[in-house]
């Protein structure tokens, strides 16, 4: 993709991103979280076009991307969801726990331990 593409690409997305900010009806926080989506998609996407995502292990930039998104949507949960502060606490901590043995297992951490049979 040349240069002119790509700054028009930019542009377009800019004002749309603006033409919804400005004149759609629509919650602040929906407007935040659309604008956070639409940035990280945009970075994503330039990272990509230069070549810079292609640099790095596929199976990394799969682990940082979806770090990244579970991030961000504890981000969401805690900042934009009313809920009962104990409830955030116990949810933060479970998806912690989920994450890091996601981690282990990714990075073969787990493979070496014994398996326990149930039933």
């Amino acid at each position: 993709m040349d240069i002119i593409s790509l700054v028009v690409v930019l542009i377009v997305v800019g004002v749309l991103l603006w033409l919804v900010n400005r004149y759609l009806p629509m919650e602040r926080r929906i407007k935040e979280i659309l604008n956070i989506v639409v940035l990280i998609a945009v970075v994503l996407w330039l990272l990509s076009i230069f070549g810079i995502l292609g640099m790095f292990p596929r199976a990394l930039v799969s682990v940082v991307i979806a770090l990244v998104v579970v991030g961000l949507l504890l981000w969401l949960v805690n900042s934009y969801i009313p809920m009962d502060g104990r409830i955030k606490q116990i949810l933060n901590i479970v998806v912690i726990i989920a994450v890091i043995l996601w981690l282990l297992s990714v990075f073969g951490v787990l493979s070496g331990l014994p398996r326990m049979r149930m039933g």
